[in-house]
């Protein structure tokens, strides 16, 4: 399920797999940590609106925000 719009991944990987793709919330060229509390995994669709979308530093917050009220 994409953590930005709670739908299922839109398709399945050379492998039958779910695609998601993994989004980091604080980017690692400004130190932000490459470890489980610090992504999320996004639909192609929600991480292109984070990176190129209108509203794509709001909802970068959104999903911290989301990301901080995860059980792990």
């Amino acid at each position: 399920m994409c953590e930005g719009c709670d739908e299922p991944a839109p398709f399945r990987d050379g492998d039958g797999e779910p695609y998601l793709e993994v989004h980091h919330l604080h980017r690692r060229a400004d130190g932000g940590a490459d470890d489980p509390g610090n992504v999320v995994a996004l639909c192609p669709n929600c991480h292109r609106r984070r990176h190129h979308g209108a509203d794509g530093d709001t909802f970068n917050e959104e999903l911290k925000a989301y990301a901080e009220d995860r059980p792990y």
